[in-house]
């Protein structure tokens, strides 16, 4: 039984491994098809043929895919476009659920302070003048805030800010930042949401318009 199986369509073919055979073996009938298909294109004004890899539920390490690319190499007529799976590594997955967890924050944060939150943050504590709470993700704010309010660090645009603002000295927005001042404070009341508008301002609407 073949450990590969071709597919092609329009954009070129799709070389499928099965996620349970032996990689040495699966490797080796690879490069045999491979061969095959560049004695089918031989001269330089044959198109190229782009090939992606698919591995399944099969993770291959990084002496394995650079194997597969070198092996490429070889053929200027054949181009391999990518090396595919359908599950990703334990590393990735960590991150993702990193970038993705829930925070909840209870405490006093005084003045001088800086807590940094790696995903969204729920603030239920009391946040003093020159302190400063900071997350990756959004920020809802349930409790008291006088200091900074850090959504969405370093980069992450999409970030928005929840909650009465009026009393926070700065809010930022990855690298926007809102001063809060007496002639604007009540737009940043309980009922609103801050968020990065498309002239990458930071914008402030009733929470009721929020929609994701």
């Amino acid at each position: 039984m073949s450990d590969i199986i071709l597919k092609g369509d329009k954009n070129g073919f799709s070389v499928i491994i099965d996620a349970k055979a032996n990689y040495d073996s699966a490797f080796k009938e690879l490069k045999e098809l491979i061969m095959r298909q560049n004695v089918k294109s031989t001269t330089e004004d044959d198109d190229v043929i782009k090939f992606t890899i698919k591995t399944g539920n099969r993770l291959l390490n990084d002496d394995q895919k650079n194997s597969i690319r070198d092996f490429f190499d070889k053929f200027p007529q054949l181009e391999l476009k990518d090396i595919q799976a359908d599950v990703e590594s334990k590393q990735k997955v960590a991150e993702i659920l990193k970038e993705n967890k829930t925070n909840v924050e209870s405490g006093i944060v005084r003045s001088g302070q800086k807590l940094d939150y790696e995903g969204d943050l729920i603030f239920l504590g009391n946040l003093h003048r020159d302190a400063q709470i900071c997350a990756t993700g959004s920020v809802y704010v349930l409790g008291q805030v006088n200091g900074i309010v850090q959504a969405g660090y370093p980069d992450k645009t999409d970030a928005v800010v929840f909650g009465n603002l009026k009393d926070v000295d700065q809010l930022r927005i990855a690298d926007v930042i809102e001063i809060v001042t007496d002639d604007n404070k009540d737009d940043f009341q309980a009922g609103k949401y801050a968020y990065i508008d498309d002239l990458h301002s930071i914008s402030v609407d009733d929470l009721q318009n929020y929609k994701r």
